[in-house]
């Protein structure tokens, strides 16, 4: 028989036993560990695979759901104020809906198209017109400044400055070509996109019309602990994404907030217009406020519009700077997730999963704090 021994325990004070029933407790505990770790392991890849691969061959049905969803309080009370039966108020409401949507995409797609058009269209005239003969006038000028300091640098100014002309001449004949075959590639594209597009109609006229038959057998397929589970991750996640909707509504008023207060200071025209659209792109991160005020920059320097052109280059570092600061603390004070961890979550989910990994991983890992907080799971102390 092994000798036990007694030793105080340096946290608790009292005494507990060591010798090999101590030995054999701690390698339980750090076998328990070991394989709580990797049960972890193995859920979060098998979640990565089904997100990475599985994702893309499911989302007409999950975009199906998420409008049946969006439009189950509407559907519901539309039901009790007419006193009609839900399947004709929900097929209904779903044709109001995809009408609406397609009017207001066909409207927007439209002049898009025809926006985008006409600048690809106007890019090799323009340069032409305006940016050649800035470029020459700048090159004309820089020769008169070198030629009255040192004389012999007057070859290779020259030399540099065709070698830009023609660089630039090269790069806005590259971006015209592109842009027609990244619209012929987007017009080889459309028969995929309308057969997923019919697949998420006929879905979502399913879901709407049987949400609570289809929703009800799911849940019935799942241990009654499970189902009390699904029920709190949907109640949380719910809230959630409000508060980061909200979060985001208030980085955007911000971004508006300088925009205007720069571009009047810059006496630009139509400010409040343009502060509004480019705050609007800004929302996306894949775009930025980057996308509009760099390319009007360059265009003011190029133009001898040096003011204008380094004072938006100024408010893009301003906003860039504000914008780094401010979306992890405002983003993870609504959601209740510390910055840090907010930031972390945001940059790995851009990574693994591109535009909606910005949004959805910060999400998850706030349902889960939440879902750990309450006791309900228990991944960390």
């Amino acid at each position: 028989m092994g000798a036990v021994y007694f030793s105080r325990c340096p946290i608790t004070g009292t005494r507990c036993a060591a010798g090999h029933g101590g030995g054999r407790l701690q390698i339980e505990k750090m076998r328990a560990f070991i394989i709580r770790v990797l049960f972890y392991c193995i859920i979060l890849g098998l979640a990565y695979a089904v997100l990475k691969y599985a994702l893309p061959f499911l989302m007409p049905f999950l975009v199906a759901f998420l409008i049946a969803f969006i439009l189950k309080p509407v559907i519901n009370w539309v039901t009790q104020k007419t006193k009609l039966g839900r399947k004709p108020v929900s097929v209904l409401l779903l044709i109001a809906f995809y009408v609406l949507a397609a009017a207001l995409i066909t409207v927007l797609g439209t002049r898009l198209v025809i926006f985008c058009r006409d600048i690809f269209y106007a890019l090799p005239q323009v340069y032409d017109t305006v940016v050649a003969p800035a470029l020459n006038s700048l090159q004309d000028t820089l020769e008169n400044w070198v030629m009255a300091l040192n004389p012999t640098l007057t070859d290779f100014v020259e030399s540099a400055g065709n070698s830009l002309s023609s660089s630039l001449s090269s790069m806005v004949t590259a971006i015209s070509t592109g842009a027609l075959s990244a619209v012929t590639n987007v017009a080889g594209s459309v028969p995929s996109f309308l057969v997923k597009f019919i697949i998420t109609i006929v879905a979502s006229f399913f879901f709407v019309s049987d949400y609570y038959a289809i929703t009800s057998f799911l849940a019935r397929q799942l241990p009654q602990k499970a189902r009390d589970m699904l029920f709190k991750v949907k109640e949380k996640g719910v809230d959630v994404i409000f508060k980061f909707g909200r979060a985001y509504a208030i980085l955007l008023s911000i971004t508006f907030v300088e925009l205007l207060i720069g571009f009047s200071l810059l006496r630009v025209d139509y400010a409040l217009l343009i502060a509004l659209l480019t705050a609007i792109v800004d929302i996306l991160p894949v775009l930025g406020t980057g996308t509009v005020l760099i390319p009007w920059a360059a265009a003011m320097l190029i133009l001898g519009n040096f003011p204008l052109g380094i004072g938006l280059l100024i408010l893009y570092a301003i906003i860039t700077v504000v914008r780094q600061m401010l979306e992890p603390r405002v983003v993870g004070k609504q959601i209740g997730l510390y910055p840090l961890v907010t930031l972390v979550c945001m940059f790995v989910g851009t990574y693994l999963f591109g535009f909606v990994g910005l949004f959805g991983l910060p999400i998850i890992a706030t349902v889960l704090v939440q879902l750990n907080q309450s006791g309900d799971i228990h991944l960390f102390k």
